[in-house]
């Protein structure tokens, strides 16, 4: 597949040097960030799934430390108390092996709990009775059900089958806009006809799409 203008002029020292910029600026986000989208896409996957057309495989592209993939793990975890037999599978990948391994141990500093309600944070985290005070754990039936690999977000991805959603909050926004419309439409060649790609509250409306509301798209 031939390369976008955009991707071909992109300057390979500042590319190298971007995911860790990214990296720098996401550090912040706590658990649920921006809920609403969270929200939304709970509501379609609930929808989905009462219509017998399940949205079941989920990637969460530049997954930074995995918080989204966790957020997105508990937003469907909620969903799925309410809707008996909703399944689902989440992959988290990041560019960066350090973020990869924090992502795996499912530690962080509580402040990444803080604007959360307080029956969340029971339900899906733990506080170490030897670790800081200043830190929470993810619960293992929440870690389990998260998988995470090493990827860059400018290289192909290896997929055994489309995904139904992808989730790229964090990455696309920080990149020339040329950069990032050819970046969300190479994710979208990763999504099931009908696929849903959630970006950033920042990212500008992706073509090729339809806009569901804060920041969703619908592949058309």
């Amino acid at each position: 597949m031939q390369k976008s203008s955009a991707e071909n002029t992109f300057c390979p020292g500042l590319r190298l040097e971007l995911p860790y910029l990214v990296d720098a600026l996401s550090a912040n986000h706590g658990f649920l960030h921006d809920s609403r989208q969270f929200d939304l896409l709970a509501e379609i996957v609930a929808d989905h799934h009462r219509h017998g057309e399940p949205l079941a495989s989920f990637l969460v592209a530049g997954c930074d430390r995995g918080i989204d993939a966790y957020s997105l793990c508990i937003a469907l975890l909620e969903e799925a108390a309410r809707l008996p037999g909703l399944g689902f599978s989440i992959l988290g990948t990041d560019f960066l092996p350090a973020n990869l391994g924090q992502a795996v141990r499912g530690v962080y500093p509580a402040a990444t709990v803080r604007n959360l309600p307080g029956a969340l944070t029971k339900r899906y985290f733990l506080r170490s009775r030897t670790a800081p005070d200043d830190l929470v754990r993810l619960r293992p039936g929440v870690r389990s059900r998260v998988s995470f690999r090493c990827q860059d977000i400018f290289e192909s991805f290896s997929l055994r089958e489309p995904m139904d959603v992808i989730v790229c909050r964090q990455v696309l926004h920080h990149f020339h806009p040329a950069l990032a419309t050819a970046l969300a439409g190479r994710l979208r060649s990763y999504l099931s006809p009908g696929g849903i790609l959630v970006l950033g509250a920042r990212m500008s409306r992706a073509p090729g799409f339809r806009h569901l509301g804060h920041a969703l798209y619908q592949a058309v």
